[in-house]
């Protein structure tokens, strides 16, 4: 239609390209926004400030945070430079990129000016900042940006408090994180589901899962009491802190709480079992299908793994067959395992051509995983 417009003597305005782009960065056709947006330009057609933030904000959201950076720089002494909505938007698609570091030195300099210009950071800046920082490790810049909030007259809301909990667990500050917590509650900032998330997944990453259990067991008859993440995390937490019994109690109890496992639930669980040698339990999750829940790609990787490093051998050869069978791949890792239990004669040499179907043509091209022939 965009294209038939001309044939029809109508002249496509700033609007019209304006929303075509946003259209095609929503379905992933980012070459062809980018295209669209040059010829916008060609046509004389200068997009507006909210145009530009639209622009900016889906090359971030699509990872092409360096692309909209570009585009950024090219605008030079603009009105874009004195906008704290696009500086948001880069540095908040930054953070969550992982390309924080690059593009944060390249407008540090303008940002750290902008309240020279009369502008003053927001809450929502100042959340994408902290979570840049924290997702960096670097908590200490982050509790600084955090404490001088209050100096600008801002109250850290429910997202701030957040982002900094799920920094401080991230480098193992555990004490101060749950110091944090009661500030929170202090503060009147009700914790949402998502941050008891954070805290309880906190906890268990830095093996912490007795007090994760009594803080769970604390929350009484609440939202998490019926949320599978919540019972996934901590799954998963007691089971690698060598409390598989606490995680298989905490599985056979969902039915109880009518809660149905997901995927990951049964990752969680499979894994479990493979640490502990039971492969006999954890083949018999591939029922799994049976509940509703397909068994996906990581499932079988860690049932392969499984195998090979408790010498399951026989159980290898059907999981690959599977595998081919559902239009799964195999990765590096389990690749890599395959390879060196076929080159030390544990497995039969005659599966070679089972897994020639099952590895991708990148992994097929690496040298290091040719080391066999």
């Amino acid at each position: 239609m965009f294209r038939e417009m001309s044939g029809k003597g109508l002249k496509p305005d700033g609007v019209t390209y304006s929303t075509m782009i946003q259209g095609l960065f929503q379905v992933g056709r980012c070459v062809d926004a980018c295209k669209l947006f040059n010829e916008m330009h060609a046509q004389g057609l200068i997009p507006d400030q909210c145009t530009y933030r639209i622009i900016l904000d889906d090359l971030c959201n699509n990872h092409l945070v360096e692309d909209a950076l570009s585009l950024f720089q090219l605008m030079g002494d603009s009105k874009l430079n004195s906008d704290i909505v696009v500086y948001t938007i880069l540095i908040d698609g930054a953070g969550k990129c992982g390309t924080y570091n690059v593009v944060f030195d390249q407008i540090k300099g303008d940002f750290d000016s902008i309240t020279l210009r009369g502008l003053v950071p927001g809450i929502v800046t100042y959340n994408s900042l902290l979570n840049g920082y924290c997702k960096n490790q670097n908590i200490e810049k982050a509790m600084q940006m955090f404490r001088e909030m209050a100096g600008e007259g801002l109250k850290p809301d429910v997202v701030t408090y957040n982002t900094m909990l799920q920094g401080l667990f991230k480098v193992g500050r555990c004490v101060a994180a749950r110091k944090l917590f009661d500030e929170m509650h202090a503060q009147g900032q009700i914790p949402n589901q998502n941050t008891y998330r954070i805290v309880l997944e906190g906890l268990c990453n830095n093996r912490q899962v007795e007090e994760a259990l009594s803080l769970f067991q604390l929350m009484g008859d609440s939202k998490l009491n019926s949320d599978i993440v919540v019972y996934t995390i901590l799954i998963d937490g007691a089971g690698k802190c060598g409390k598989f019994h606490i995680a298989r109690n905490l599985f056979h109890g969902l039915s109880v709480k009518g809660l149905k496992p997901n995927v990951r639930t049964y990752n969680v669980m499979i894994g479990g079992f493979c640490r502990e040698g039971l492969l006999g339990e954890a083949m018999l999750f591939l029922k799994m299908e049976e509940s509703g829940c397909l068994p996906n790609n990581v499932i079988y990787h860690v049932l392969v793994q499984g195998c090979l490093k408790n010498k399951h051998y026989d159980d290898v050869e059907m999981l690959l067959e599977e595998m081919d069978g559902r239009g799964y791949s195999i990765d590096a890792s389990t690749s890599s395992w395959l390879i060196h239990h076929i080159a030390a004669s544990l497995l039969d040499r005659s599966m070679l051509k089972l897994f020639g179907k099952l590895v991708p043509k990148e992994l097929m091209d690496d040298p290091s995983l040719c080391y066999w022939e």
